[in-house]
């Protein structure tokens, strides 16, 4: 007999009740389901209290603000989050809003402030390269860009529509548009000319070195190493072992310094300080194909993993499609991996056999 009761609905059915219509996919990962919910309330929330009704202006808003009201959002549908009497929680919220958080301010949703405040981006679209879909960034709402680009979709952290979709009024409004590079910052234009001329300045303007073989490591990008050690930081003295003459990646051990070192058979010769980190991610990278390796990526199921980690820059289109485990991992739908494949190889990563 059917009493025709009605099915308990779990958090995944109501992830896609709320977003019906504004996602490509809800992903099976509880923690991703998260972050798709809190991504989407902490635009509409921004802009929400940003809004000034009586004087029709954006305002700052702190994140405390921000923070409460999610609070009461995250407590109706993941319980497991609430504070007990103790103060004890299995998971920080803190912990689960700040990843977000500095996802859509990444992407260019949202604009940090000094003090804790925080701010909605203003709305612009940005043609992605080598990709049918364009970009959505801003701090509106995805409803409230369905008014006016009904297609518009959630990809990942990110918002998407396919180009032939836009309508031709905003299509040829220069108005609505940001360049594709101008969005991502700055990437070198040849990575192996870039590397060229990092070591021509190691050269040039490096300091002779002052350091002990104990007090720094080396990230190792040459094959004359053996895979055992690649990809990873090793101590000097192996450099020193095969007499090793070149330029690596190098850090200090305790308070972490990156300098650029030149070596001469095998001995520390000269340094460069590297101060910016998103330099230091390329000289990983660069310093690989540099050395004659490739950069390493592989699929299992719906997680890409990439060694080294890729530099911020790349990762801000990657993170349109997908959602971050860690430094190493992110999360794409099927739909959208073959794309992210092609942006990642053709930044000189190696794809592997996909695990079973």
């Amino acid at each position: 007999m059917n009493l025709n009761i009605p099915r308990l609905l779990n958090q995944k059915d109501i992830i896609d009740l709320i977003f019906s219509n504004k996602i490509v996919i809800v992903p099976e990962n509880v923690e991703f389901q998260r972050e798709i919910f809190l991504a989407e309330y902490w635009r509409h929330l921004l802009y929400e209290l940003a809004i000034d009704g009586e004087e029709e202006r954006v305002n700052p808003v702190h994140f405390r603000r921000l923070k409460n009201v999610l609070n009461k959002y995250l407590d109706s549908i993941w319980p497991e989050l609430k504070q007990n009497n103790d103060g004890d929680s299995p998971q920080n919220v803190n912990d689960v809003i700040s990843p977000v958080r500095n996802s859509l301010i990444q992407l260019g949703d949202t604009i940090r402030l000094p003090n804790g405040y925080y701010f909605p981006a203003p709305l612009r679209l940005v043609k992605l390269l080598g990709s049918q879909y364009t970009a959505i960034i801003g701090g509106l709402s995805t409803e409230a860009i369905q008014h006016f680009l009904a297609d518009v979709r959630i990809a990942g952290h990110g918002r998407i529509i396919e180009n032939q979709k836009i309508p031709d009024s905003i299509k040829e409004d220069g108005a609505w548009w940001q360049d594709y590079s101008n969005w991502l910052g700055w990437i070198p234009e040849n990575l192996e000319e870039w590397i060229i001329k990092q070591i021509g300045l190691l050269s040039s303007s490096g300091s002779q070195s002052v350091q002990d073989f104990e007090e720094f490591e080396v990230y190792n990008t040459s094959r004359q190493l053996g895979n055992r050690d690649r990809y990873s930081w090793i101590p000097p003295n192996l450099i020193l072992a095969q007499q090793e003459s070149g330029a690596w990646l190098c850090k200090t051990t305790g308070s972490t310094r990156y300098f650029l070192g030149e070596f001469k058979r095998g001995r520390l010769a000269r340094e460069r300080t590297i101060t910016d980190k998103e330099t230091v991610r390329w000289l990983m990278l660069g310093l690989l194909v540099y050395h004659g390796s490739s950069p390493k990526a592989q699929w299992n199921n719906f997680y890409l993993k990439v060694v080294p980690p890729i530099p911020k820059a790349i990762e801000s289109h990657v993170l349109i499609f997908s959602f971050k485990k860690n430094a190493f991992e992110y999360y794409v739908p099927e739909q959208f991996q073959n794309h992210i494949e092609q942006l990642i190889k053709s930044y000189g990563y190696r794809f592997l056999e996909q695990k079973e």
